[in-house]
């Protein structure tokens, strides 16, 4: 599923302002999130700092998707047989060399993303999602979608925690 996101940090302490880097596929939490998770508990060990310089600052054209990827391979873009290879895929390494995109508050939801998921030094994960003025939840498709939806948090996870349901807060946003 091309459910769209992406991966920021906060320019505010109210997690009402962020920036970061776009994620095409799969970025509802069960799929994004729990990678995240993973990452930060498995390869970063808990580098928090050496995580999000990583997903943010090396990589500014974005990221087709990290999920299910293996971090010890060079990330990039791939095609034909070398989609066999199972390395992170960003838009700016390997056979791509996009231009940096910064996503933010204020263009997010308008070009389709659907959740976005920032760090704080908690370490915590914070989570929103996107939706319109009617309240329901904001679809984007296409890389469009509702350039005035509003962001609400549907979850903050610490990181020192437990791991969260993350089925669960797929099913319930």
């Amino acid at each position: 599923m091309s459910t769209r996101g992406a991966i920021v940090r906060f320019t505010n302490c109210e997690t009402t302002q962020f920036e970061g880097r776009y994620h095409h596929w799969d970025s509802y939490p069960e799929a994004l999130g729990a990678t995240l998770w993973g990452l930060y508990h498995g390869h970063f060990q808990k580098d928090l700092q050496r995580m999000v310089e990583f997903l943010i600052d090396k990589h500014q054209a974005g990221w087709s998707t990290i999920n299910g990827k293996d971090f010890s391979m060079e990330p990039g873009h791939r095609e034909g047989l070398e989609l066999r290879r199972t390395g992170p895929e960003c838009y700016c390494h390997g056979g791509l060399s996009e231009e940096g995109w910064l996503v933010t508050h204020e263009n997010a939801a308008g070009s389709g993303c659907e959740y976005v998921y920032g760090f704080d030094e908690g370490p915590t994960l914070v989570i929103l999602s996107s939706f319109c003025a009617d309240g329901q939840k904001m679809i984007g498709m296409f890389g469009t979608g509702d350039p005035k939806a509003v962001w609400k948090e549907i979850a903050r996870v610490s990181l020192g925690g437990q791991e969260p349901d993350w089925k669960r807060l797929t099913e319930e946003n």
